[in-house]
């Protein structure tokens, strides 16, 4: 079918994160400089933005491209070409429908959207982002045919090229329009211009990519099924679709409840005033953009791993499902566990290096965010899990529990004076807690066998938190001997910049070498990502 040969779950994973360290790096290099031109009070508005577009995204992309993505590798698995084509076909005309629904309602209100949210002034940024919903939905179609063979370099690739052009053109005129003295909201609205002109640049590669990579449409003469009507696998997308698309959607729509209830609880409950509740906001946006990095590395997991488990399960393999799935928790943990401990301890410096004119409530929020990170990941995990292996329904169970839980705690805790801001974070980290034993018990339930979380868990926490120990204690001596932490332009090179990046990569190295020392990783793991058993050779890994 394709000319490509299918990567295996963790190669696949491997290419896909090499792909997201790139994609990270070039979004530091657009999130942090436009942070600190923006400001607190204008990365609110570009902040808010985003959370309206990804609600309108998520009911647009969330479902279809793994329901796509999941019966394309069935069919394949069984080697039905004209049925893969048809089930393209399909995907492809729904996610247009969807995204162009979506786009239109952003541009006919945008201001009723921003009022909505709490900040009438992200009207114009609401507007401009409105164009990328029907282009990242045609996009993903393209990417979830490419990742219904198990093949993740187009999605990595366009990502790569969508995330560039963001960065270069956003950036652009974001200073340009703040160096003609525009005000905020319309700096902010330059930005966003930079995702929407990306958008149309990914969409066009992978319409060109994938017709390129794969015999789209096989010929006549080749085919050895005949494929479902159009009518069914409208159904059976839909089907498959529609549980995932509404638990996600879900989750979108609470944390966009969350930003409107905070906004809202600060000024009317904790006696803040508007613009001081933006700022507030703005600082907790910020704190969320470092708390996002590492869920961005469990999407080459989840994007591998469904296509994975599906084709274990069709082929009747129990025990395969199971370990595919133990398996991609492990590797999650072992390379976000120390991400989220190391966003704790080193919060303080991390946000002087990122955000150094920032209100100073963002660090404490950033430690809060640091302990809820791997359980968010997690969550995310089991609830890709759960659909791969034919339990669509279920995670929307758990979320629905964990997003209450989440919005209660939020308007309760915001709207005490002493507590205010500091709130949000704990009712995220009360959610994710909730949906991750929801879908553990699930999991129990629906599998061969529970998930070992002794195996997932153990070694990778052990070698995590001697890493956070010796990266904090390394951040307090250069720290404390070079002298205080204020984060003017010139000390902050000096004071803070040098012990956080010491800090950092005592980290790395003592992580690495504990992971090693402890077998979190094993041969047998390493044989699963490209090169692996020569790396696994050069660091005496058995």
């Amino acid at each position: 079918m394709s000319e490509k040969k299918g990567q295996n779950f963790l190669h696949g994973a491997a290419i896909y994160t090499v792909g997201i360290i790139i994609i990270k790096i070039l979004g530091a290099i657009y999130k942090i400089p436009l942070g600190n031109i923006l400001g607190d009070e204008g990365y609110n508005h570009f902040d808010l933005t985003y959370r309206v577009y990804n609600v309108f995204l998520t009911i647009s992309t969330a479902g279809i491209p793994v329901a796509m993505s999941r019966m394309i590798s069935e069919a394949d698995t069984l080697d039905r070409e004209q049925q893969v084509y048809r089930i393209f076909r399909v995907g492809v005309a729904t996610f247009l429908g969807l995204g162009a629904a979506g786009t239109l309602i952003m541009m006919l209100f945008p201001a009723g959207l921003a009022s909505l949210v709490g900040d009438v002034q992200a009207t114009q940024c609401i507007f401009v982002m409105a164009p990328s919903v029907v282009l990242v939905c045609v996009t993903a179609a393209y990417r979830g045919y490419a990742q219904g063979h198990a093949d993740m370099i187009p999605s990595t690739v366009s990502q790569i090229i969508e995330t560039g052009v963001k960065v270069v053109v956003g950036l652009a005129c974001a200073g340009i329009l703040y160096s003609m003295g525009k005000s905020l909201e319309i700096c902010a609205a330059g930005a966003i211009l930079g995702t929407t002109v990306s958008s149309l640049v990914a969409m066009l590669y992978m319409q060109v990519i994938v017709h390129h990579r794969y015999q789209v449409k096989p010929k006549a003469s080749e085919a050895k099924d005949v494929p479902d009507s159009n009518k069914k696998i409208l159904w059976d997308l839909l089907r498959i679709g529609i549980p995932i698309t509404i638990s996600t959607s879900v989750m979108s729509l609470i944390q966009l409840a969350d930003s409107a209830i905070t906004l809202n609880q600060l000024q009317n409950s904790a006696g803040y005033t508007a613009q001081a509740a933006y700022v507030l906001n703005g600082a907790y946006g910020k704190a969320m953009t470092v708390y996002n990095v590492p869920s961005a590395f469990v999407t080459p997991f989840v994007a591998s791993l469904m296509p994975a488990i599906s084709a274990a399960r069709v082929r009747g393999d129990r025990k395969g499902v199971c370990d595919t799935a133990e398996s991609g928790m492990r590797m999650c943990t072992l390379l976000c566990l120390p991400m989220a401990i190391g966003m704790a301890v080193l919060a303080g410096p991390c946000m002087q290096v990122l955000y150094p004119t920032t209100a100073s409530q963002g660090t404490i929020l950033l430690v809060e965010l640091g302990i809820t990170c791997y359980f968010m990941t997690m969550s995310v995990m089991t609830n890709s899990i759960l659909p791969a292996n034919g339990n669509e329904r279920l995670p929307l169970i758990s979320i629905l529990c964990g997003g209450t839980v989440k919005v209660i705690v939020t308007y309760v805790l915001v709207g005490n004076p002493d507590i205010n801001v500091y709130g949000a974070p704990i009712g995220t980290l009360c959610c994710y807690i909730v949906m991750l034993t929801m879908n553990l018990i699930f999991m129990a339930k629906h599998m061969e066998r529970p998930v070992n979380m002794g195996r997932v868990f153990g070694r990778a926490g052990l070698s995590a938190g001697v890493m956070g120990v010796s990266a904090w204690a390394v951040w307090s001596l250069l720290h404390g001997l070079m002298g205080g932490m204020e984060a003017t332009i010139i000390n902050r090179p000096v004071n803070v910049v040098v012990p956080f990046l010491a800090a950092v990569l005592t980290g790395v190295v003592v992580y690495a070498i504990m992971i090693v020392a402890t077998r979190a990783i094993t041969m047998e793991d390493m044989k699963l990502i490209p090169k692996g058993e020569k790396l696994a050779k050069l660091l005496h890994i058995h």
